[in-house]
């Protein structure tokens, strides 16, 4: 019998996203196949923008709502307190912090949380004075924290008082999975037994107005948002970028049964690769396969024993096709079950592979799968292997989170419920 009491389990988890902040409520979303459309933004309408289609988080980030004073707020942007927001919820399920094993008593507990950037809107008012006024001075004391790249990991260490290791992996679209790892690795090394991992994207125009410049977003639809995001379908045309965040709580099983939590899900193993092609922005099929082979070895499963990917399916042509490329080659011509969740929350950049991972988490544990909405009509390259397509019940034993990232960088997660 396989000594799983050092299994890096799952105790808490916390989504913010254009779908809410309610994680029960959007899971039954995605279990009916029911997106929320996304909105028109007067920002991108006035910017002249190819997209103006944006997905926004709209719940109450402030002061009060996050039961914070100025003296914590003042060094915090908005993909900082989009971060708390989505930790506190998962602290509250988990109550990792309320327990009395020692190490938790001493909040000995790391942070490894990312985002793209610093704060990017900081940068833009540091620019706009400078501009304005010629004079440094006119600088605020506490910019920099807020520019540095780990502004979001740092401020919430300083919000939670752990004492654990704390740092942000940026990762392009594949940090909010690299984040989950690295945890995971530093738990499994013996360097930390519990750790609050995930990934954070706030809405920019600097931001938005890049990705509208070099063609990623889907300019199509803008008088359609409902079905602007559409991963594997014919007509496909781009991403759409939406706001997000998601945190997980992770601690070692022993741990974790000692205090009496209730556990989410596993984290059963991890794969990493580059693309090594010599292309920033085109995927290989050569990289994701290669993750979700080291993942898989990793977590000493076989390809046999998955069934289940939730795809890092962005709804670009080019990326759709060549992650279900790697698929077909991994499962050996068996049909896995897979579908992307983008359909509903737009890309989330560094936020999508821990908010993917939660989803996929609950399909696990609760036995569905969360269909691809508005793939119809279907891309014909993929007829003969077509994703999940309408709500579906399904007994999971073992499930595969994929994030791919710009400069050919991926990241895969073998995950079960139990």
């Amino acid at each position: 019998m396989v000594d799983r009491k050092n299994d890096v389990v799952v105790t808490g988890t916390g989504v913010c996203c254009n779908m809410g902040d309610d994680l029960g409520a959007i899971l039954r979303r995605l279990r009916a196949g029911e997106n929320v459309p996304f909105e028109r933004w007067d920002i991108a309408q006035a910017l002249q923008a190819r997209c103006q289609v944006i997905g926004q988080y709209h719940g109450d980030v402030s002061d009060a709502a996050l039961g914070l004073g100025k003296k914590l707020t003042r060094f915090m942007g908005r993909g900082s307190r989009l971060a708390l927001k989505s930790v506190q919820s998962a602290l509250a399920q988990s109550k990792l912090l309320e327990s009395d094993l020692p190490h938790l008593s001493r909040r000995e507990v790391s942070v490894v949380f990312g985002a793209g950037t610093g704060d990017v809107e900081t940068h833009i008012e540091v620019r706009r004075k400078l501009d304005e006024t010629n004079d440094v001075k006119r600088v605020q004391p506490t910019v920099i924290p807020k520019l540095m790249a780990s502004t979001v990991s740092a401020n919430l260490v300083n919000v939670l008082k752990t004492t654990g290791p704390s740092f942000t992996a940026t990762a392009a679209c594949a940090g909010g999975a690299y984040n989950i790892l690295l945890a995971t690795m530093m738990i499994r090394a013996g360097h930390v037994r519990a750790a609050i991992a995930g990934g954070v994207e706030v809405c920019d125009t600097h931001f938005f107005a890049g990705f509208d410049a070099m063609g990623a977003y889907n300019g199509r639809d803008n008088d359609h948002p409902e079905r602007a995001s559409r991963p594997y379908a014919a007509d496909r045309a781009g991403f759409i970028f939406s706001e997000g965040a998601g945190s997980l709580v992770l601690e070692r099983r022993e741990d974790a049964e000692a205090r009496g939590a209730s556990i989410l899900g596993v984290i059963r193993g991890f794969g990493m690769s580059s693309d090594g092609q010599g292309e920033m922005v085109a995927p290989a099929a050569s990289g994701a396969l290669a993750a979700m082979q080291q993942a898989a070895k990793l977590a000493g499963v076989s390809a046999s024993e998955i069934d289940y990917v939730n795809t890092h399916g962005t709804s670009t042509p080019l990326g759709d096709v060549s992650e279900v490329k790697a698929i077909r080659e991994f499962f050996g011509g068996r049909h896995v079950a897979y579908s992307s969740t983008k359909g509903y929350t737009g890309h989330t950049i560094s936020a999508a592979g821990a908010i993917e991972a939660i989803f996929t988490l609950a399909m696990l544990r609760e036995g569905w799968l969360a269909p691809s909405v508005n793939a119809s009509p279907l891309d014909p390259e993929l007829e003969p292997y077509p994703p999940v397509m309408k709500p579906t019940d399904a007994k999971l034993r073992l499930a595969l989170s994929n994030s791919f990232g710009f400069g050919g960088t991926n990241a895969s997660l073998v995950l079960s419920a139990d």
